[in-house]
């Protein structure tokens, strides 16, 4: 049960570094997993997390020990009146009344793309500048207020027409030969004795993997939405309604329930449903209501999904996980075979400190995706926004299967390295079938797209919150624009 004699505490941006680390320590703390698959995590929840590890220190690294103590330093907040800690966060500035903090910060990144290759015709050199603020202010009891703008300056970019038309992508504007895209998140959230209830603008995603997000992806623009997040002892409720940018009015509705039935698993169920071109329904704003029952309820119109999904801990450091996504059913017709039974899955293992080498950690994962999942008869409720899958970005009707290498030989070097190897079938996520793709699936049909692909990272804390990082990406695809 949350205790509600905090204020609220602000969510961790999806970008910040401290996530692979909490991948690694929920390894050694099961226990914690239902604060780490729904994200963002709060303020709180990481520091949960972090004040937990604190017991399973001598079983981490070097390095992760040391990023363990920056970690707990800097998520811990001073209390009020009181100076700053040593090595805690620094602040642009800090403000207080009575019992109430305000905290602002600002931040900047400049990131340089060259992309080369046989199939490219012009070599393309783009610089991205990006410069925000964010803002939380903690009004005890139970308030918290949060917001956070950022612009990007794209130099090099091939944008020709400013884009403001919602679901035609992001919005730009274009100055000269530069290009501005702007990110704006802002929310209110308040705890209460059993849950907390979240109103406003904000990233939303679930999922038992960084690497794949079958239901609700990390890459996904922040939403204007409704949260409400309960939980108790080993249960774990979370629900949003959220509204989408597309051409046409477009709601997304989400629950999802978490339970650890046993100390070492972890079982998730969530619904999610797609609905447009009228106001929002009251049967899919009730957290509680079965979205398959109240899609009947409406017409049988909308677009509504099914995800089942688990993470086994055997042993410390190893993460066992997989997931289905049920997009269409029907036991009627043979499952494997069927077009109307959409299906996806995913297959998983991370080991943290594989044979006993203390400094790295590897992930295994198979990622599948029927043909036709993500798509519907009517395009209002294909299941994107902006043009783009809310859930795993390369398919329908493909497959992909990755290895990844973690290497953190210091507290403030990463290195990671990973190989994958996909294959696309005919289709995309605005083809839904048709009567002369016949009665079966068709797995991989058409031209089969293969792609073998290495990418590279590397990130440096080279001062206290200042990053230089590098990033290679190589891919040979056969049957390249077919």
């Amino acid at each position: 049960m949350f205790n509600s004699a905090r204020a609220q505490s602000a969510s961790v941006p999806l970008q910040h570094a401290i996530y692979p680390f909490l991948e690694r320590l929920i390894t050694y703390l099961p226990q914690r997993a239902l604060d780490l698959h729904v994200t963002p995590v709060s303020r709180d929840q990481a520091m949960a997390i972090l004040q937990e590890a604190q017991s399973v220190a001598p079983q981490l690294s070097r390095a992760d020990q040391a990023l363990l103590k920056q970690y707990l330093a800097e998520f811990t907040d001073p209390q009020v009146g009181a100076r700053l800690p040593r090595n805690g966060e620094r602040h642009f500035f800090r403000y207080e009344e009575n019992s109430a903090q305000l905290f602002g910060d600002l931040f900047a990144s400049q990131r340089f793309e060259l992309e080369r290759g046989e199939e490219v015709k012009d070599a393309k050199e783009i610089s991205r500048t990006r410069v925000g603020a964010r803002l939380r202010a903690q009004l005890p009891p139970r308030l918290l207020i949060a917001a956070e703008v950022s612009n990007i300056l794209e130099r090099g970019t091939n944008d020709s027409t400013e884009v403001f038309q919602p679901g035609s992508g992001s919005p730009v504007v274009l100055s000269g030969a530069s290009a501005f895209r702007e990110t704006a998140i802002a929310y209110g959230r308040v705890r209460l004795p059993w849950f907390e209830v979240e109103a406003g603008r904000n990233q939303f995603a679930w999922n038992v993997s960084p690497l794949t997000q079958l239901a609700l992806s990390r890459d996904n623009q922040p939403l204007d939405l409704v949260r409400l997040d309960a939980r108790w002892r080993k249960f774990r409720f979370v629900f949003a309604h959220a509204n989408l940018r597309a051409t046409s009015r477009k709601f997304l509705a989400a629950h999802r329930l978490e339970v650890m039935p046993f100390s070492k698993l972890l079982v998730g169920v969530g619904e999610t449903v797609i609905y447009g071109k009228r106001a929002a329904e009251f049967e899919y704003l009730n957290p509680l209501m079965l979205y398959h029952a109240a899609e009947h309820l409406l017409g049988d119109k909308d677009n509504n999904v099914l995800t089942l999904d688990f993470s086994y801990f055997p042993r410390p450091g190893l993460k066992l996980y997989g997931e289905i996504f049920i997009d269409d059913l029907s036991l009627e017709f043979p499952i494997g075979t069927y077009f109307g039974n959409k299906l996806a899955y995913l297959a998983g293992a991370f080991w943290v400190q594989p044979c006993g080498w203390r400094e790295a950690d590897v992930r295994v994962e198979y990622a599948r995706l029927d043909p036709f999942v993500y798509t519907h008869d009517d395009s209002a409720n294909i299941y994107e926004s902006e043009g783009e899958a809310l859930g795993a970005r390369f398919g329908p009707n493909a497959d992909r299967v990755v290895m990844q290498i973690g290497y953190q030989p210091h507290r403030d070097l990463r290195v990671a390295s990973r190989v994958y190897l996909q294959r696309n079938g005919r289709g995309d996520l605005f083809q839904p079938h048709r009567e002369s793709d016949g009665l079966a699936k068709g797995f991989l049909k058409g031209t089969n797209v293969r792609t073998l692909g290495w990418h590279f990272e590397m990130e440096d804390q080279i001062r206290r919150d200042m990053y230089v990082g590098l990033e290679i990406d190589w891919e040979r695809i056969k049957n390249f624009g077919l």
